[in-house]
């Protein structure tokens, strides 16, 4: 192991600094052997997610999950300050369609047609009853669809650039 030594140190300015401690671990051991406090950590995370959430209410006001709202702060594999909102709903759990209407009209698999949604299929309908019938209209080639759009939405690169890197 490589010792490390302090060679200088002098005063650049006069601001507080705060930091936080991690009960029961106070530092970090980085590859080098360098010891730094526990902030050391976020070097060498590859993902970094921040999350906030705001309660879901049901129609009679009932709090019946949480809205979590989760911003990549730092991301090796995605493209970080992205935001996406997830449901987490206390009985079933999380809503694997929550959000994707408005990616599918983003991204013109779904379009909006004033106030409904029109399906691939030429079929339309209000936004409501997507949300309550999800299975009908996130048909297997809608996902697929979705799947590409996610990936140009949040993923370094694009497609073609994956492909080649691939062979």
């Amino acid at each position: 192991m490589k010792l490390m030594t302090v060679k200088s140190v002098k005063k650049n300015s006069n601001q507080d600094v705060y930091d936080i401690k991690v009960d029961e671990d106070s530092h970090y051991i980085l590859e080098n052997g360098l010891v730094s406090h526990n902030s050391g950590v976020k070097y060498a995370a590859s993902t970094i997610v921040y999350l906030s959430k705001r309660k879901d209410k049901n129609s009679e006001g009932e709090v019946v999950g949480n809205i979590i709202h989760c911003k990549l702060h730092k991301g090796r594999f995605t493209k970080e300050n992205k935001m996406v909102d997830v449901k987490l709903n206390y009985d079933s759990g999380l809503d694997k369609y929550y959000g994707l209407v408005e990616i599918a009209v983003k991204y013109e698999i779904f379009k909006k047609v004033s106030t409904r949604i029109e399906m691939p299929t030429g079929d339309k309908a209000f936004e409501s009853q997507i949300i309550k019938t999800p299975e009908k209209y996130f048909t297997s080639e809608v996902m697929e669809r979705l799947e590409a759009a996610v990936k140009k939405e949040f993923c370094y690169g694009s497609e073609s650039a994956a492909t080649t890197n691939e062979e």
